[in-house]
């Protein structure tokens, strides 16, 4: 598998923060400490007790005298590939005014974690580190809070918000070899054998000459062995080559993680990969496959979040599919009917849901009974039931069963199922291979 980086981003600015300065709570506390040791020295008597309070209120009342104010300061967010290869990479660079000797930083990266880190003039200027990422697609990778520490620490200014950067993360992809065809090829040149005549396939038959036929394919063997008058002459025939159509179909209305109690959205896991992240690796790797292979591959989105891209070709077509991909994010309302996606004729359509509802399913087998070759894929994590409640058990078990009742509806109706789950023993790619042995009459 082979995670794609994501693509550098320019330099992101937020607006200039204008810190907003208070006390340092160490001023307070030494001003409150060097009048009471002055106090003290004066109910007792004891000099030396004053001795040891007048630096601190002298260096307090230096502290307090100061005005701060005005002073601008500048944040840079950038995200770009991370060394590793792994997660997004951010740089950050954080310009200091005069009077600030230090800067607290509070990096919210995605997933929600916090680091908070102080460092100096010189480190700020240049902070780099790397975000892990358990999800593709759009999604919030760094959101910035600072707050600094004045010269000599007697002041301190109120955290304020820095730039937010988001950034779409391309899915991984699967290398597949065997991939499975449309029922007929109808392009004009390609890789796979079509049903007509022409060059570049395999033999077809042996014919007698037509108009249109090519002079360096007269079979002269065939011409001595069965010419039956002057001027007759046999030419071999080939079967001419086609590339495949193919529509990706992804059913992006729900986002479901496995475990079970977060299917009704109050709660979500974000550590592990979720059905929609399922779904645009399995997209992306069937598309990567099939151009690959010289094929043509379109994009159709029941959610409507993401454009349609029509059948194409090439490595250009290749990016514009990747990058469409990667943008498909839930629609939050699986409720709401989809409108069924065109699909040009002779194509396999490759439809990559949950079927949790009948509306993937149906449109599906609506595709399987007008001659198109449909393959299936359920993207639904292995669900997680640990921890559930009993009325979420039963709820589940009649999900499960309305599920499973719907897959065989699809099965008996001629639409070929697989199951997208890298973890399992039968991988993907073995599915597909399955999928792709030429079926036999009969």
């Amino acid at each position: 598998m082979s995670v794609p980086d994501p693509a550098p981003a320019r330099p992101a600015a937020g607006p200039d923060v204008t810190p907003f300065w208070v006390r340092s709570p160490a001023l307070v506390f030494g001003v409150a400490g060097g009048v009471f040791l002055a106090g003290l020295a004066l109910v007792l008597g004891r000099p030396e007790l004053a001795v040891v309070a007048l630096p601190v209120l002298v260096t307090a009342g230096f502290g307090a005298g100061r005005r701060l104010g005005g002073e601008q300061v500048r944040v840079v967010a950038t995200l770009a590939p991370s060394d590793s290869g792994r997660g997004v990479g951010y740089r950050t660079q954080v310009t200091l005014p005069p009077s600030a000797e230090a800067v607290a930083l509070e990096l919210r990266v995605a997933g929600d974690r916090r680091h908070v880190v102080v460092v100096d003039r010189r480190t700020a200027a240049q902070l780099a580190g790397t975000v892990p990422v358990s999800h593709s697609g759009p999604q919030e990778i760094l959101r910035t809070h600072l707050s600094l520490l004045e010269r000599g620490g007697t002041a301190v200014s109120v955290p304020a918000a820095g730039p937010i950067r988001s950034a779409v993360v391309p899915p991984p992809h699967l290398r597949m070899q065997h991939l499975p065809m449309p029922r007929r090829v109808t392009g004009i040149t390609g890789a796979h054998d079509s049903a007509r005549s022409g060059d570049g396939g395999e033999f077809r038959d042996v014919a007698l000459f037509a108009p249109g036929d090519r002079l360096r394919r007269i079979d002269w063997r065939r011409t001595a062995r069965r010419a039956e008058r002057p001027g007759d002459l046999y030419v071999r025939r080939t079967f001419a080559t086609a590339d495949a159509l193919v529509v990706l179909v992804i059913d992006g209305r729900d986002d479901l993680a496995s475990d079970v109690t977060t299917w009704g959205g109050s709660r979500h896991d974000t550590s592990e990969a979720t059905s929609l992240d399922v779904a645009r690796e399995a997209a992306v790797s069937l598309a990567t496959a099939y151009i690959g292979a010289g094929d043509r591959v379109g994009l159709r989105s029941l959610a409507g979040t993401a454009r349609s891209v029509e059948p194409g070709g090439g490595t250009r077509h290749l990016e514009r599919l990747r990058s469409t991909i990667a943008s498909v994010i839930p629609t939050g309302d699986a409720t709401t009917a989809a409108r069924m996606p065109l699909v040009p004729a002779a194509s396999l359509v490759v439809v990559l849901s949950t079927f949790l509802d009948d509306q993937a399913a149906t449109m599906a087998m609506t595709w399987a009974a007008t001659g198109h070759r449909v393959v299936a894929v359920d993207v639904l994590p292995t669900p997680d039931v640990t921890g559930v409640s009993k009325q979420e058990r039963t709820a589940f078990r009649l999900i499960a069963l309305e599920r499973q009742d719907r897959l065989a509806e699809m099965a008996a109706t001629g639409v070929e199922q697989i199951r997208w789950q890298t973890g399992d023993g039968d991988s993907p790619a073995v599915q597909l291979r399955l999928l792709s042995r030429p079926r036999r009459a009969g």
